[in-house]
């Protein structure tokens, strides 16, 4: 939990709900704005990973943003008249920022 809260942090922005229900090395809330992203430490180890989708005001500017703190980061993907991009925290997980260019 310590890695995967500090990724969210401090590479992408988030900021802790102030209301945290539980202690932070089980349970992190993060306020996205419109909802909120919740990370829940597991019981026993998960071998499966999976996706969290971010929709995002400006892709590019979250794009732009993430690679001047040093990540290495894929082109910008075409969804129509949308954009994403994919990239994984410190548990693998896959995070994909989607939305207007």
């Amino acid at each position: 939990m310590k890695a995967v809260s500090a990724f969210y942090r401090e590479i992408v922005g988030l900021l802790p709900d102030t209301g945290q229900p539980f202690d932070e090395r089980r349970f992190l809330r993060f306020d996205t704005g419109s909802c909120q992203l919740c990370l829940h430490r597991a019981s026993k180890p998960n071998g499966g990973r999976q996706k969290i989708v971010l929709h995002v005001a400006s892709v590019r500017t979250v794009h732009e943003n993430l690679k001047a703190k040093g990540l290495r980061l894929r082109p910008l993907e075409n969804e129509g008249d949308k954009a994403c991009f994919d990239i994984s925290d410190p548990e693998g997980n896959r995070i994909q920022f989607w939305g207007d260019y």
